[in-house]
């Protein structure tokens, strides 16, 4: 049987409550009661961005503060883990996440301020009515409408994920580090793309936001081509031999190294000829 209890959302800051780290069950109820419960906008620094019904954003710190977890990490594999059983789907690419909670629409059946006492109180027993009903086939977890962007052209694999200042991760797929390997043919995409992380690691100072981590990378790869890249520096086993020398070329090299026998003598690794005391008068260093 399924069926529904109604909590105000001030739950999670109620003072009879201590304030304790949140369970994952506390975090999942937590993006839901943030959600916004009708289409509305958010600002995103100078852009104004459209949030639909059942979507927030917010940074992956502002959850690990509200949830008192210990590490953003933490944060990370927990919406990993409701992504891959299609309960929310996240976006990063405006600086902060839009998390958006599959189904809400479909059962989160907020009233409007204007509803009267009577529409309020035959809206819930409709309510009431419809989830008595066992449902084997949906869960109000598990989406069957988000799975719908599948249909659409396929994700690309990430390859690498770059912190951004306020603490969200900027994905890199598989599609960029292919788009910027042809732009940048000296350079070794995927390895700078490891520096990179670590450069942005040890200085939190100096990230950049998610609308400017492609503009940073672009940057750096265009410095690198520029400085020829690391694929421009062989190992000198690897380099090719020498060109053959001309003929007109090789009489010349055999004349002069025979005239220099005839002046010299043949090369030897101890003087051999006739050698001149100087006596008093040599000041050769010895």
């Amino acid at each position: 049987m399924s069926r529904w209890i109604r909590v105000q959302t001030s739950i999670f800051d109620h003072e009879v409550f201590a304030a304790e780290p949140f369970s994952e069950r506390e975090a999942w109820l937590w993006l839901i009661s943030k959600a916004a419960w009708k289409d509305t906008v958010h600002r995103i620094g100078a852009s104004v961005m459209p949030v639909p019904a059942g979507s927030l954003f917010v940074t992956i710190r502002e959850m690990q503060a509200a949830w008192k977890w210990t590490s953003t990490r933490r944060v990370h594999q927990f919406l990993e883990l409701l992504s891959s059983q299609n309960m929310i789907e996240t976006s990063s690419e405006t600086g902060k996440t839009l998390v958006t909670v599959c189904n809400y629409s479909k059962y989160q059946n907020a009233e409007t301020h204007s509803e009267t006492p009577e529409g309020a109180e035959a809206k819930q027993k409709r309510n009431t009515k419809d989830t008595s009903t066992p449902d084997t086939n949906i869960s109000s977890l598990r989406s069957d409408v988000c799975p719908e962007a599948e249909k659409s052209a396929p994700v690309s694999t990430t390859v690498i994920e770059l912190p951004t200042v306020n603490g969200d991760m900027v994905s890199i797929s598989e599609a960029d580090v292919a788009e910027w390997s042809e732009a940048f043919p000296a350079v070794n995409v995927r390895q700078q793309l490891a520096a990179m992380r670590s450069w942005l690691n040890a200085n939190p100072k100096n990230r950049k936001t998610g609308k400017g981590m492609k503009r940073f990378v672009v940057s750096w790869l265009t410095r690198d081509q520029d400085r020829g890249g690391g694929r421009q520096h062989p190992h000198p086993q690897s380099q090719s031999p020498p060109r053959p020398q001309s003929p007109s070329m090789q009489r010349h090299h055999d004349i002069h190294a025979r005239l220099k026998r005839e002046l010299y003598g043949e090369p030897d690794d101890q003087f051999a000829g006739q050698t001149v005391d100087l006596a008093a008068g040599d000041f050769r260093s010895h």
